[in-house]
């Protein structure tokens, strides 16, 4: 059962997927863009109707997964997703059920009708607004009750209000994670990396290159055992290195914040893991992380 422990997704199985189909999709945008690391090779739907904005991941053999995560996105705030695994092709037997907000933690937003007006984007729902989310790698997380093995998993997508006129997707991820024993350590940090160039004029005046700021989460996770220490951590050091995908969820109880927690990054800091003490008849270990938001 899911608790406040850090998620740490990795690999991205997307792209061992055998085949991404169904619905309606631009040819010149297809699904198979999904499994390019480039946010830009979107996959776009011809519409928005119900019809062509759903597809189906065929792995070819059963995957064992605990994240799922739309990347990059344009969905509305209204947008709904139905998520199924299946062993079969015709979905008979399905394994996982289930329909959410495509922009999770809507119905857990903490607000206060008197501190909107009328007019406000959010008045009759409290929730987000588009001001709220301009600017952001719009990130969808759906997390498994427990790792879940199907072969097949469809997506159906109902965004009949969308703007655009068409779903479009960066990227999707889905893979395993890893939830420590023990949470991180309290330090941990959450900023911002702004890469705004600035020039200033003979006359002082100032002049902005305007970049979109970076997420950056630096954590601790200390009094880890043998197994988790050399089996999790390091492993996921060794096999991630700076280049892989790596989904990081810190808290998975909070849904509404997540939209600002929850990003697919990449490990920039490699740290080495560090007996730190004795405990319980055994070695204690502790290893620090850096994941930056990858865009």
């Amino acid at each position: 059962m899911t608790g406040h422990q850090i998620l740490i997704g990795f690999p991205n199985r997307i792209d061992q997927a055998s085949t991404i189909t169904g619905g309606g999709w631009s040819a010149g945008l297809p699904l198979d863009n999904l499994k390019d690391r480039l946010f830009s090779r979107v996959a776009r739907s011809v519409d928005a109707d119900p019809a062509n904005t759903q597809f189906v991941v065929d792995y070819g053999r059963p995957q064992r997964l605990r994240i799922l995560a739309f990347v990059a996105h344009n969905m509305s705030l209204s947008s709904r997703l139905t998520i199924e695994a299946a062993e079969d092709e015709a979905f008979t037997t399905i394994f996982y059920s289930a329909e959410v907000d495509v922009w999770t933690g809507m119905l857990s937003a903490e607000w206060n009708i008197d501190e909107l007006e009328w007019e406000n984007d959010n008045f009759w729902t409290g929730t987000y607004t588009a001001e709220d989310i301009e600017g952001f790698t719009a990130v969808s997380t759906h997390i498994l009750p427990g790792s879940i093995s199907a072969r097949y998993w469809r997506f159906k997508i109902e965004d009949p209000q969308n703007d655009a006129g068409y779903v479009q997707i960066g990227r999707l991820f889905m893979g395993p994670a890893w939830q420590p024993r023990i949470n991180y350590s309290w330090g941990a940090g959450l900023g911002y990396e702004i890469g705004t160039g600035v020039e200033t004029a003979l006359g002082g005046a100032e002049f902005f290159n305007v970049k979109e700021p970076v997420r950056v989460f630096r954590f601790s996770l200390d009094h880890m055992r043998d197994d988790e220490g050399f089996g999790r951590a390091l492993e996921l050091v060794r096999r991630a290195g700076i280049h892989g995908e790596v989904f990081v969820v810190p808290d998975p109880t909070d849904a509404f914040q997540g939209l600002r927690r929850n990003f697919m990054g990449r490990i920039r800091q490699p740290s080495p893991l560090e007996q730190v003490t004795w405990a319980n008849d055994g070695s204690a270990h502790s290893m620090s992380f850096e994941i930056k938001e990858l865009r």
